[in-house]
């Protein structure tokens, strides 16, 4: 069962399965009471663009690979800084909502070590830069954590690529905020996923 909720949270983070039409800066759901405000120079990606960035990866386990693309999830939204298709790491900010089910009375923090799990066992050169600490989200108590590894694509680019990963409890369900850029910030600094972060607002 751990190997399973660690494949659904892995999938949370990189999957993607949504088309995102509105074009207002400020992505508002009512519905679980989140806000988020995309930088003006940012896009909205579409399902079609993502699913194919995931065919293109290449991990180390193939039917891994293929659960990745079975079950996907739709996020609530999903922005990338440049037009997709790109040649590079495209500096990426992505939110998930997920019930907490079987995970009921995990930490935040043991939640993120779940994905690093599967991280570590998926892609090469795994080094987990900032193990989980707390921090706050929009006032609530969160965790936080930095890893790095090797990217590797099926037309054999590979590249140095860095996740962010914020777990933010929200009653029976939390919120998985997933960010990517390259490790040197040659195309997109890790401020600039910070400044968006800082625009999260969640009604409690």
């Amino acid at each position: 069962m751990k190997h399973i909720n660690a494949l659904i949270l892995f999938i949370a983070l990189f999957g993607n399965n949504h088309s995102y039409a509105d074009q207002s800066d400020v992505f508002i759901s009512p519905t679980v009471g989140f806000e988020v405000t995309k930088p003006t120079d940012w896009h909205y990606i579409t399902a079609a663009q993502v699913l194919e960035n995931i065919k293109a990866i290449n991990l180390n386990d193939e039917k891994f690979h293929e659960a990745m693309q079975k079950y996907t999830t739709a996020p609530l939204v999903a922005m990338t800084k440049f037009p997709e298709p790109y040649e590079d790491v495209n500096p990426s900010f992505k939110v998930n909502i997920k019930p907490y089910g079987q995970l009921k009375g995990k930490s935040p923090a043991e939640l993120i070590n779940l994905v690093a799990s599967q991280i570590q066992k998926t892609f090469n050169d795994f080094d987990l830069v900032q193990p989980p600490i707390e921090i706050d989200v929009s006032g609530i108590k969160s965790a936080y954590a930095r890893m790095n590894y090797t990217m590797q694509l099926s037309n054999g680019n590979s590249f140095p690529t860095t996740s962010e990963l914020w777990i933010v409890p929200w009653g029976d369900y939390f919120f998985m905020v997933g960010a990517g850029t390259r490790q040197d910030e040659k195309t997109g600094s890790r401020k600039e996923i910070a400044a968006i972060l800082s625009t999260v607002k969640i009604e409690r």
